[in-house]
């Protein structure tokens, strides 16, 4: 038998008996034990552990840390009770997008590149798709292991990132390949890289409830990082919080929103696993009482 056949078999057996990263009995007392959120079974928890675990992008332990944003007593309270960013922008059609970073650890780039888009929504009126490939492979901020959050913010300051339609994204068939850097527009071949550069002005960071709401209502959606469980692998709607399950990773996606459910306080988040996960691609996250680290540390920016 070819040797090369062998070897993708050996890994389909390894793959096929490695334990899937969430278990139907898990999914079963998730929800016989808590009405909070529901859990179901999707293309997630489906996956061998390991492979669920590398879409899990951020390191904990090495987050530099980046000036901190602070708001006083009066901005906290013009915060409203409850904000939606695509009722406030509504013609800001990337805060309408669900996008799907595939098989690789590119979390980071693409919390940062969503909110990095709706931000220039916000400041200038006009509508761009920021290219997370950009991020993820023309900056030293990371790869499909895993970067940086603060970093990708910084990249947009000191370098600026490309669009969507001038860079589209290409990694996401293999974890461990991160593609190289081409510096040129390889989807609108039309389009001038350094053109289409599109720059902050300063970044900065934020965290606690009050000033993330105040920072969100005021400026728009940013990029979020927080613990990632098991469970949350299998979330399918209403406001989760952390119930079983050991730690897998650290996540990063855009915050978009707050409100309240039945009581509930919770954060609104666009996820970077296609519509087919959660709501739509979206979830609810508990407010107030930093689950699962979420209200540690935030990234922001202004456009320049």
């Amino acid at each position: 038998m070819n040797k090369l056949v062998i070897a993708l078999a050996l890994v389909a057996a390894v793959a096929f008996a490695e334990e899937i990263a969430v278990s139907t009995k898990m999914i079963r007392d998730i929800n016989t034990h808590q009405k909070m959120w529901r859990a179901a079974h999707n293309r997630i928890t489906r996956m061998p552990k390991s492979q669920a675990r590398a879409l899990l992008g951020v390191n904990f332990d090495k987050l530099p840390r980046y000036p901190s944003k602070s708001f006083t007593a009066a901005e906290i309270a013009n915060a409203p009770d409850e904000f939606d960013s695509r009722q406030q922008w509504p013609s800001c059609s990337t805060m309408q997008m669900i996008r799907d970073q595939k098989q690789c650890g590119s979390c980071w780039a693409f919390g940062a590149a969503e909110a990095m888009s709706d931000r220039i929504c916000v400041s200038t009126g006009s509508s761009v798709t920021l290219s997370p490939e950009d991020i993820l492979s023309c900056s030293d901020c990371g790869s499909c292991e895993g970067g940086y959050p603060s970093c990708a913010w910084e990249y947009w300051v000191s370098t600026g990132v490309v669009s969507d339609d001038c860079y589209p994204y290409t990694a996401g068939v293999d974890p461990s390949i991160t593609p190289d850097c081409a510096y040129q527009c390889t989807g609108n071949p039309s389009i001038d890289w350094n053109s289409d550069k599109h720059k902050g002005a300063k970044t900065y960071t934020v965290s606690g409830e009050e000033n993330m709401k105040t920072e969100l209502s005021t400026n728009g959606p940013f990029e979020v990082a927080f613990q990632v469980y098991a469970d949350f692998m299998s979330y399918a709607g209403g406001v989760y919080s952390h119930q079983y399950g050991g730690y897998e990773g650290g996540h990063a996606v855009k915050l978009l929103g707050y409100g309240v459910e039945n009581g509930i306080n919770y954060w609104l988040c666009a996820n970077s696993w296609n519509t087919d996960w959660g709501e739509n691609g979206y979830f609810r996250i508990l407010r107030g009482s930093n689950e699962c680290g979420i209200e540690s540390q935030a990234w922001a920016g202004i456009s320049a």
